[in-house]
């Protein structure tokens, strides 16, 4: 009887395996029938359209406080400076990264877009 108990505990920890092992081979397989099938893109009508263009009437909105105090320029860690309620600055390497409807668009790319010489500082830039 000891022997049967331990048989079947054995297969049911090998078929127990087999269903966690094929659970996970089910989310690696790709993606779902219909998504990503087309390929990106950020304007279909325009395959040459800026996908980092912003619409200057979006440009604002309220940004809490404490998230702001928490930013910095994703390139150089630096600290940001927020002007005109529109844009976070970072005064050592001029990149201007823009305030879209309340959310602060953090990539490399806008704020290299974006960039404006004329706002760096000697102090900022040391």
């Amino acid at each position: 009887m000891r022997r049967f108990l331990r048989f079947v505990l054995r297969v049911g920890a090998l078929v127990g395996i087999v269903a966690v092992v094929a659970k996970v081979a089910d989310k690696f397989k790709g993606a779902p029938e219909g998504v990503g099938s087309e390929g990106f893109s950020f304007a279909p009508d325009d395959p040459d359209a800026d996908p980092y263009a912003i619409d200057e009437a979006t440009l604002g909105g309220d940004v809490n406080p404490e998230l702001l105090a928490r930013l910095v320029c994703p390139l150089d860690k630096g600290p940001l400076e927020l002007v005109d309620g529109k844009w976070l600055v970072n005064r050592r390497n001029g990149y201007r990264y823009p305030i879209t409807d309340g959310i602060p668009v953090m990539l490399i790319e806008v704020g290299e877009r974006y960039k404006d010489a004329s706002l760096v500082t000697v102090d900022a830039a040391r």
